[in-house]
């Protein structure tokens, strides 16, 4: 565990919080080359990117507060005030709501500049599994996410001190499963298949896309079934997240079919 990735002078970087800056930069970078590639406006993208960056943090953090209800006495509003009393500014967030809220941000951004949405996807496409890999590593070192109870031969194992490490010692483990760097290796996986026979999609517009967001939803449900969760984090027999994986998969899955339906009647026309 690495919480503080390193120091600048007296200050401590956390971990979690500098590998998200990087997935932000680098996925900016990748979408303003793809997207001068595709023909498209560059620095449309980088206004773009910027509200997605607000719509992350502002989604994750409201994904946390609508499942811990409790932590906020003030409404789920007061879970965006910084100043709050006991507010981490780098902790409380959910990566699913950061997807949802960057998405929404980026649909809304497109349609107010009358832009189409399915090509500007596309381009933005890489910085969502590449996210995937770096943040996951960050939530590695942070020790947040962590996963069952494991005696396989890449267990894991935290100090006695720390969240995970408490909860090995409760379960009387011989270690845990890395549950953050399943989805990290995933994240880096998805990435580069997008990069080389991913462009084989280009052909319709928003499958890159949508093909990210199918793929992230299947490795999500697969990493879930390693991970902790409380009780009340359970609907049934799934995890909150994995209820949010089949929406996603079902809902990216009819939009894929019907952008290949309408190539294909636009090529026959």
């Amino acid at each position: 565990m690495r919480p503080e990735i390193f120091h600048i002078f007296d200050f401590g970087v956390p971990s979690y919080g500098f590998m998200l800056a990087l997935s932000f930069l680098f996925g900016i970078l990748i979408a303003a080359r793809r997207a001068r590639e595709a023909g498209l406006d560059p620095n449309a993208v980088l206004d773009l990117g910027i509200l997605i960056i607000i719509g992350v943090m502002v989604g994750s953090r409201l994904y946390y507060a609508l499942l811990h209800p409790e932590d906020f006495p003030d409404g789920l509003l007061s879970a965006l005030n910084p100043f709050r009393e006991g507010s981490d500014p780098a902790g409380g967030l959910v990566m699913y709501g950061g997807l949802i809220g960057g998405i929404l941000a980026g649909f809304v951004y497109m349609r107010v500049k009358k832009i189409s949405f399915p090509r500007y996807a596309d381009a933005m496409a890489p910085g969502i599994p590449l996210g995937v890999f770096l943040t996951r590593i960050g939530c590695f070192l942070n020790g947040c996410c962590y996963g069952k109870g494991w005696d396989g031969p890449w267990a894991v194992t935290f100090p006695p001190t720390t969240p995970p490490g408490r909860f090995q010692e409760e379960v009387h483990a011989a270690g845990l499963h890395p549950s953050q760097l399943y989805e990290s290796i995933g994240g880096l996986v998805v990435f580069v298949l997008l990069l080389t026979v991913g462009r084989r999609l280009s052909r319709w517009e928003g499958l890159q896309f949508y093909s990210v967001i199918i793929a992230y939803a299947v490795l999500r449900f697969m990493v879930e079934l390693t991970r902790h969760f409380e009780p009340e984090e359970m609907v049934g027999p799934l995890t909150h997240n994995q209820v949010v994986c089949v929406v996603l998969f079902l809902f990216f899955g009819f939009l894929s079919v019907r952008s290949m339906a309408r190539s294909g009647a636009e090529e026959s026309a």
